[in-house]
């Protein structure tokens, strides 16, 4: 399925005759199942039109916070949407896979595993359009899982949509690009995805290398800091898949690779399990060019290990084109 995921993320980037949207949402999660909870939701979008009715979308949803279940993921979907009143309103509707996180409590003390599963999410949209490029958007979501908890997420965000070569606006000149070569250093902060998220001081060192407009590859050393559960550093290998807009200078990208670790583990009654080498890493990014060499980043990885030892590392830094 995360195979399958993959070339759907694939089609999604390599697709550019219509106009790509970017979205973020605030809202309200409600349990549909067990205790019925409710509590905080939220989540950001990208969308890639392949056809005038027709998208696919990348989204991350986080869950909130639920009795013995913290849960976040990502899902693929694919849409058909219609616009109306002369495209001032857009409503759609989409499906697609959920791959999700959750941490989940194992006993009386602060225990925990951390369970990955992957369940179907349907949704629904309506933006209205209140200036070319800038629509306020209700969306809905449903989460169906086998092994998890079902929930309902209501949010209410903002969208931005970015240049439309369908609507006969055109592109604006490429910004001068100094090579396919990218230094970064980052700095920030790892989380530990346990009850308590404990956290420590990060830093990273990569190198990235562009083999075309929306295919890259990168290397990095990772130092997750000493948090309550141990010291874990590391080396990832990956690529990515991304778009550039405003006249390439912002980037927008996700990745995903190994991750190679040597670490030293506390002795700590939460974190249970085997202490894996190898996990996956899955990176979001954003990046701004300043100049022509000079490009800022900021960068959310997800560790998923199989040792109840994932975690989140927020990084924002500087890096240097050659």
């Amino acid at each position: 399925m995360f195979r399958r995921s993959l070339w759907l993320i694939l089609s999604l980037w390599c697709s550019g005759a219509y106009a790509q949207q970017v979205g973020v949402y605030p809202g309200d999660m409600k349990q549909l199942d067990g205790g019925r909870e409710r509590t905080y939701a939220w989540s950001f979008d990208y969308q890639q039109p392949i056809h005038r009715y027709f998208d696919v979308s990348f989204t991350w949803l986080n869950e909130g916070h639920v009795t013995n279940h913290h849960r976040d993921g990502f899902a693929l979907q694919f849409w058909a949407h219609r616009e109306f009143f002369a495209g001032r309103f857009d409503a759609g509707i989409g499906l697609g896979p959920y791959t999700y996180f959750d941490t989940v409590a194992t006993g009386p003390d602060r225990s925990y595993e951390n369970k990955h599963g992957v369940g179907m999410m349907y949704s629904a949209y309506l933006a209205w359009y209140f200036r070319p490029h800038w629509a306020v958007s209700f969306r809905t979501n449903w989460v169906r899982t086998h092994r998890s908890i079902d929930t309902a997420t209501y949010m209410l965000g903002v969208r931005y949509r970015f240049n439309d070569l369908a609507r006969g606006e055109q592109h604006a000149q490429p910004a001068a690009v100094a090579g396919k070569n990218t230094l970064y250093a980052l700095g920030g902060l790892s989380v530990v995805n346990s009850r308590t998220s404990q956290n420590a001081p990060a830093y990273s060192v990569e190198y990235r290398h562009a083999f075309n407009d929306w295919f890259h590859g990168a290397v990095a050393f990772i130092n997750e800091g000493k948090s309550d559960i141990g010291y874990r550093q590391g080396m990832t290998a990956q690529l990515s898949l991304g778009q550039t807009f405003l006249s390439d200078r912002l980037g927008l990208s996700v990745g995903f690779g190994p991750y190679f670790t040597w670490h030293q583990y506390h002795a700590n009654p939460e974190a249970g399990g085997r202490r894996d080498v190898v996990s996956g890493l899955l990176t979001m990014g954003a990046s701004y060019s300043f100049s022509k060499r000079w490009v800022g980043k900021v960068a959310w990885s997800r560790v998923m290990s199989r040792s109840d030892r994932d975690s989140d590392i927020f990084l924002t830094g500087i890096g240097f084109k050659f």
